[in-house]
């Protein structure tokens, strides 16, 4: 009865903030017609969400001119469906099959259900951390609120790679190793980084069998019997990727298409800090600022975290950086879910003025939601 309760109460909570975002762009356009459900369609359905609804209903092109798969000199841009990854675009596709509906409506189907699984997964993260259901709810607002957190509503893959993410750390903390396989093929088909993140989720895994702490790391356990077959569950990551690999080399020749094509977006690989403040725009300079922040925040909270969790925060920093770019940096924030446990814990110590700070994120989070509203390079 008590989980019940809970669903209901995060769900309520998630359409909620729909609504908020509804709300909000029609007061901003003057224009309350927006407010019904094709209104919602037409305001989650932005940007990059036109490329999931090519790749949704057209696949990915054949090709094999490397230019045409991504391409940038000078003012020259040529960009594909090769560098976004194949999970969401394909869900739709099975949605819109099997429902006979159009993508902007398996779209939308697809954001109620993973906006709710990804908030409802942090929040039973945030009970096992704190052991408080009160106050582990309270942390899963500030982080349905907290400023560009909108994205997990749109018609995006933040939300569908969060609740892989998420589910795939309780699965290995309630030792369901066969959950734990099968999660990560979805998880590395989401997006880029998802390869990337068997490597803390591997340290967690030695964390919750006591073998790694923050002090210690016990090197013979690593490899024992016991310990090597279990790691087995995370040879289905790599495998994964593998597979895909071969199917862009199938289709394009080129093994690594996802990462040519990010020339597209003017991606290059540099040393990660050098992509910081590269351009004088005003979305670049606040992007970099805005990263700096979170990395001195990181450096703070480093000793309240385990190794996994800092892995986590670092790696979802520092890779997407690597592509000498800061765009769409506070999209790949919203994700790094350790961030948000110490700072939504200091709110709620805040006594009688701690649903004031919800309040204000919740300000913020509209604030930069406007970005999206008006189709402005800043919310990509």
């Amino acid at each position: 009865m008590d989980k019940m309760k809970d669903i209901f109460k995060l769900f309520t909570a998630s359409i909620l903030s729909k609504i908020m975002y509804l709300v909000f762009a029609a007061v901003l356009l003057n224009n309350l017609s927006i407010i019904s459900l094709s209104g919602y369609k037409e305001l989650i359905d932005r940007n990059d969400a036109g490329w999931y609804r090519q790749i949704a209903e057209n696949g990915y092109p054949r090709t094999t001119d490397e230019k045409e798969i991504g391409y940038h000199e000078n003012s020259c841009y040529i960009q594909s469906a090769w560098a976004f990854f194949p999970l969401y675009p394909m869900m739709n596709k099975m949605l819109m099959t099997i429902c006979n509906i159009r993508f902007e409506d398996s779209a939308f189907i697809l954001s109620i259900i993973f906006s709710f699984l990804s908030l409802f997964g942090f929040y039973q993260i945030c009970k096992i951390y704190v052991s408080d259901k009160k106050k582990a709810f309270y942390i899963s607002l500030v982080f349905l609120l907290f400023p560009f957190h909108y994205y997990f509503s749109m018609m995006y893959t933040e939300a569908v790679f969060f609740t892989f993410l998420i589910y795939t750390f309780l699965a290995l903390y309630y030792r369901k190793y066969w959950t734990v396989s099968i999660l990560l093929i979805p998880l590395v088909l989401v997006r880029s980084n998802g390869i990337i993140m068997f490597i803390p989720l591997y340290l967690f895994f030695l964390e919750s069998e006591g073998i790694l702490s923050k002090k210690h790391l016990d090197i013979k356990a690593v490899f024992k019997r016991e310990i090597m077959l279990k790691s087995l569950m995370f040879s289905t990551a790599p495998l994964t990727f593998l597979l895909y690999c071969l199917y862009q080399k199938q289709i394009t020749t080129h093994f690594f298409a996802f990462s040519i094509a990010q020339a597209g977006w003017g991606r290059e690989f540099m040393f990660p800090f050098m992509a910081l403040f590269r351009q004088g725009s005003l979305q670049v300079q606040f992007n970099s600022f805005y990263v700096i922040i979170v990395m001195l925040y990181a450096v703070f909270i480093w000793k309240r975290n385990t190794w996994s969790w800092n892995l986590l925060i670092w790696l979802s920093l520092l890779f997407p950086l690597c592509a000498g770019s800061v765009m769409s940096m506070t999209r790949f924030i919203s994700v790094i879910f350790p961030l948000m446990l110490p700072l939504g814990i200091w709110f709620y110590s805040k006594k009688y003025i701690n649903y004031l700070f919800l309040g204000l994120l919740a300000i913020l989070q509209l604030m930069s939601f406007y970005f999206w509203i008006i189709w402005h390079p800043f919310s990509y």
